[in-house]
């Protein structure tokens, strides 16, 4: 599943890891999590990294940083890196059509900071997706939404 936040004055900001963790309803020390394409965040937050979920949460319930660009992979506890390319959110075109992908396929999902005005979800298994739509307002599916530009080209 595929959706996407923007449009909406009902988030202080995007992307909250502290928001994402509720409305994913999901404990962020429960995984580990990969950044790449990183503008923002806490200092030093090296591009691209590594950072076990006990980390991510513990800088997270120190302080909710914001990130203007990001890519963050989910991947269960204790994964090993195994990555060949490095995901990116600035310029990458393959968001916008079609049905987006993980740029990890090892990953189990990915959240992308889009420039501090959206928030995508790629990859989202079902259960998370419908816990998203659920809580989290202004999100919006982003396979229809690239169906209906598409389809006005």
């Amino acid at each position: 599943m595929n959706l996407i936040q923007e449009n909406t004055k009902d988030v202080e900001w995007f992307t909250s890891l502290r928001e994402v963790e509720k409305w994913l309803e999901i404990n962020l020390e429960d995984f580990d999590w990969h950044f790449s394409d990183v503008v923002g965040g806490w200092t030093p937050l090296e591009d691209p990294i590594w950072v076990t979920g006990r980390e991510l949460k513990s800088k997270i319930d120190e302080f909710d940083y914001q990130f203007s660009w990001a890519v963050i992979s989910a991947f269960p506890l204790g994964t090993q890196p195994r990555l060949s390319e490095e995901p990116y959110a600035d310029g990458n075109p393959n968001f916008w059509k079609g049905i987006p992908k993980k740029q990890l396929n090892d990953s189990l999902f990915e959240i992308v900071c889009w420039d501090s005005s959206a928030t995508l979800w790629i990859g989202l298994p079902e259960e998370l997706g419908i816990r998203v739509l659920k809580n989290a307002p202004g999100i919006l599916d982003l396979d229809e939404l690239n169906k209906k530009v598409a389809n006005k080209s």
